[in-house]
């Protein structure tokens, strides 16, 4: 007699977003992601502290502001930027059509008030159907970018969460993940530092990166209301906190190198202006390749010493600050072919 496999493979996950319409509103799936996605979900039950009589809890627990979070994981492929940007930097961004068939997308944040998120609706899946997840009103609340040593493609880390959950759910069917997609690698990445904010972009450091990265913190706050019905233990809002970048340099010791290591150490803070720039061998459209650029004022707050095989370089982390010049803290621009957030 034949033998039916275990439900539940892991090489049969699916993790797929739809933009919503209204925050916290469950929409269907549009785009399945290339990317792994396990998901934390905590009612918070808790037993009661009170005397009982027993050496053992004797009530029934009882449950709080559930915590709806999961960890990303993945490669970050050209069209799968705006996924990210949008529920995590700054949301009703559209895209201008540059080259025919090419998305110009630019993600540049406010700072001195606060933009609004583009929420997702998550599904979460296998094989084994019945157990399937929907977590609607979904943002980023933080990520790693690593532009790794090997040049490889950009690896992404995340947190996602979700405002609700729908469980049992039925996940949106024939969705398939893109199985052509443009890598964004290390080794067509360049990095630029200036002195001035209006010069940005323009003098690359050659021979100098090993590898670099590039944190997000949202510090995301979370809103809760009691307003007396079935979705009370619902996150009603989100608002922004202190939102931190910070990115960090792996480099040789060529004169460049340490004239930046000197202006770490100086006596009085000098800003930096840097910008990481991948610019891929396929293009979007006629004349424009695929892209991601990351244009990031700020200050080299620590260093550290590094070994590379047999050679001793250092790292550089710097924090980003808001420019008064640029107006920006730090400015994301991507061209692809995705026309819409997911």
């Amino acid at each position: 007699m034949p033998l039916t496999p275990l439900a539940g493979s892991t090489r049969l996950r699916a993790f797929q977003l739809g933009l919503e319409g209204s925050f916290n509103v469950q929409q269907a799936a549009t785009r399945r992601m290339p990317w792994s996605f396990v998901p934390t979900v905590d009612p918070h039950w808790t037993f009661p502290t009170a005397d009982t009589g027993t050496l053992d809890q004797a009530i029934a627990p009882y449950r709080m502001a559930t915590d709806i979070t999961g960890a990303v994981t993945g490669q970050l492929f050209a069209n799968d930027v705006p996924a990210l940007f949008s529920p995590s930097i700054k949301g009703g961004v559209s895209p201008a059509t540059v080259g025919g068939t090419g998305k110009s997308w630019t993600w540049t944040p406010a700072s001195t008030s606060q933009d609004v998120f583009d929420t997702l609706t998550a599904e979460v899946f296998d094989d084994a159907t019945a157990d399937a997840w929907a977590f609607p009103g979904g943002i980023f609340t933080d990520w790693t970018l690593t532009y790794p040593q090997d040049l490889g493609p950009i690896a992404l880390s995340g947190t996602f969460r979700g405002a609700s959950l729908v469980y049992p759910a039925t996940p949106t069917g024939s969705l398939t993940t893109d199985l052509s997609p443009v890598p964004l690698y290390m080794a067509d990445t360049a990095l630029y530092i200036n002195d001035t904010a209006g010069a940005i972009g323009t003098t690359k450091i050659a021979d100098t990166l090993y590898d670099a990265s590039i944190q997000y913190a949202g510090n995301i706050d979370l809103k809760r209301f009691a307003n007396g019905n079935s979705v009370r233990f619902n996150i009603a809002n989100y608002g922004r906190g202190e939102r931190v970048i910070t990115y960090t340099i792996n480099v040789t010791k060529d004169a460049a190198a340490v004239a930046e290591s000197v202006k770490w150490i100086g006596d009085s803070p000098t800003e930096r202006f840097l910008e990481l720039r991948t610019t891929a061998v396929p293009f979007a459209g006629s004349g424009q390749p695929y892209s991601l650029s990351f244009k990031i004022p700020g200050y080299w707050i620590t260093r550290a010493w590094t070994t590379i095989n047999s050679n001793t370089g250092f790292s550089l982390t710097g924090h980003q600050v808001l420019d008064g010049t640029l107006a920006y803290p730090f400015s994301i621009a991507c061209v692809n072919t995705q026309a819409t957030v997911v």
